[in-house]
């Protein structure tokens, strides 16, 4: 992916290594999605994504599906994260 965008994202509810792979499959199934990083210890999930087909929102729109809430912790443009402040709309 030539335009990747990393995203940082703070995801309640993962509890085991089942989590994982249920976290990744569902982001995998977005558009423009690269590599994706699962820490159960922070509760952090790491995606590479093509901004221009999938936005932070999608990620969020996506794993909130998968009964997960989550909210952008930051992104990196050039290696620097930087704050965001998108959130779950899970009611």
């Amino acid at each position: 992916m030539s335009n990747a965008k990393e995203t940082l994202l703070l995801v309640e509810g993962m509890a085991c290594p089942s989590c994982i792979q249920h976290l990744q499959s569902a982001l995998r199934e977005l558009d423009g999605i690269g590599k994706v990083e699962v820490n159960l210890e922070v509760g952090t999930v790491r995606v590479q994504h093509d901004p221009a087909r999938t936005s932070a929102q999608h990620l969020i729109q996506a794993l909130g599906e998968a009964g997960y809430e989550s909210r952008c912790a930051g992104y990196a443009v050039t290696g620097t994260i930087q704050s965001s402040r998108y959130q779950s709309s899970l009611p």
